[in-house]
């Protein structure tokens, strides 16, 4: 097959999986390396049929890295053309169940768990289509995590949904329960590497937050978020900082 034939038979195949008729291929490549894609996408398949069957419901194709591990499957649901990387741990024991929407994206490492311990079981993670998670996340869904479509998530995410209660002094921080609050990141987002989202917390369709911040409170939509705690610098759409301001990275 020559490299032109090998290229448009490419693309074809990812606009059918993505059912996105726009998608291209830019810049240029050799025979040898859209062959090893392939192939590797090819083993990603054949993995995620197996994958499939653990699961309550997957729809094919459904790519798998190897050493993942899907543990309480009959919770999760996952959508068509999903990749989950390497060593990815989902943990999908909880009331809601586990939810990934079509064509999205888990990088190798990652832990998405549910539920922190059996005897109170957590609320669930969701995940909208088209997102991306990078590699090594955590995200913890004990008080539930809600994800939109088109949300792209750098490496190192962490995000937690429930706190150790430690108000007593009379008793140990670990035998007085925890607390547990809803995390919702909205559509359209971009939350740069390392970022870390407490329970509790909304953030804004269209948002970005700058690499290493930590998301305290609310951040409204189309908001540019940055720091240690997180706070909004500016809106999108609005003058751009002037040199030598904060941005994110």
């Amino acid at each position: 097959m020559s490299g032109g034939l090998l290229v448009r038979t490419t693309e074809g195949l990812v606009r059918r999986l993505k059912r996105d008729p726009s998608y291209r291929l830019e810049g240029t490549y050799q025979t040898r390396d859209l062959v090893e894609v392939l192939m590797h996408r090819g083993g990603q398949a054949f993995r995620g049929l197996f994958l499939a069957r653990r699961a309550s419901r997957a729809s094919l194709p459904l790519f798998s890295g190897r050493r993942v591990s899907l543990r309480h499957g009959r919770h999760a649901t996952i959508g068509a053309s999903t990749i989950i990387g390497d060593d990815v741990l989902i943990d999908a024991l909880s009331e809601g169940g586990l939810h990934l929407g079509r064509n999205v994206t888990i990088g190798r490492g990652s832990t998405l768990t549910c539920t922190g311990v059996v005897a109170r079981p957590g609320i669930g993670i969701r995940v909208g289509d088209r997102t991306g998670i990078g590699e090594y996340a955590h995200i913890g869904g004990q008080g539930g995590v809600r994800i939109g479509s088109d949300v792209i998530i750098g490496p190192g995410l962490r995000i937690f949904s429930e706190n150790h209660r430690y108000d007593r002094l009379d008793q140990r921080i670990r035998e007085q329960g925890e607390s547990r609050q809803e995390v919702t990141i909205e559509d359209d987002c971009w939350l740069g590497a390392g970022v870390i989202v407490v329970a509790g917390v909304r953030i804004g369709s269209g948002s970005v937050i700058g690499a290493g911040a930590v998301v305290t409170t609310d951040v409204p939509a189309r908001s540019i978020a940055v720091g240690v705690p997180a706070r909004v610098i500016g809106m999108r759409g609005d003058t751009p900082p002037s040199a030598g301001d904060e941005r994110p990275g």
